[in-house]
């Protein structure tokens, strides 16, 4: 019994001591300060950050991925400036990311949830949020599948996450539903 521990010890010890969280480039650590954000990266499944393909649709500021999980998160943010009503009303910058990152197929289904008021000041600190799922735009993801979490503080910002999958199954969508959360 006390070897299978050891065994056990011995196996994870590399990925314990080797997991790193990754360097947030200088421009999206900025923008994560002026917007009161804290980003959770997972320190299991291997996810690593890397710079996805520009496109015509939105270039989100950071993105990591994990092939363990089969699951990609990119992150795009706007900082709350009061003049500018694309950061103070959040359903219409949210309706205008998601129009242009989803499909245009006119057989393609785009749910929402609306999160209880209780959830989001206690999973995110927000005031507002949605998450939707859709069809990307091929240009945006290789991926079919895309659940959008979009999440706003008054005077702080608002912030959407891109939760990018082939399997609508997989559970690593449950475990890295809070991603992000407001201070």
């Amino acid at each position: 019994m006390r070897s299978n521990c050891f065994y056990a010890l011995l196996f994870l010890l590399p990925q314990i001591l080797f997991a790193q969280k990754n360097e947030l480039p200088v421009p999206f650590g900025y923008l994560l300060e002026k917007a009161g954000l804290e980003i959770f990266e997972p320190l299991d499944a291997g996810y690593r950050s890397y710079e996805p393909t520009e496109n015509d649709y939105l270039n989100c500021q950071y993105a990591i991925s994990s092939n363990r999980e089969n699951l990609e998160i990119r992150y795009y943010v706007l900082p709350w400036t009061d003049s500018s009503s694309n950061t103070t009303v959040p359903n219409v910058a949210t309706f205008r990311v998601l129009t242009t990152v989803a499909t245009n197929a006119g057989d393609a289904i785009i749910s929402a949830i609306e999160p209880s008021p209780e959830n989001l000041l206690q999973d995110f600190n927000a005031d507002w949020g949605m998450t939707y799922f859709f069809t990307p735009k091929p240009a945006f993801s290789d991926k079919p599948a895309c659940k959008m979490l979009a999440l706003c503080k008054e005077g702080q910002g608002t912030v959407f996450v891109f939760f990018l999958f082939n399997d609508p199954g997989n559970k690593a969508l449950d475990r890295r539903a809070t991603a992000v959360k407001f201070r």
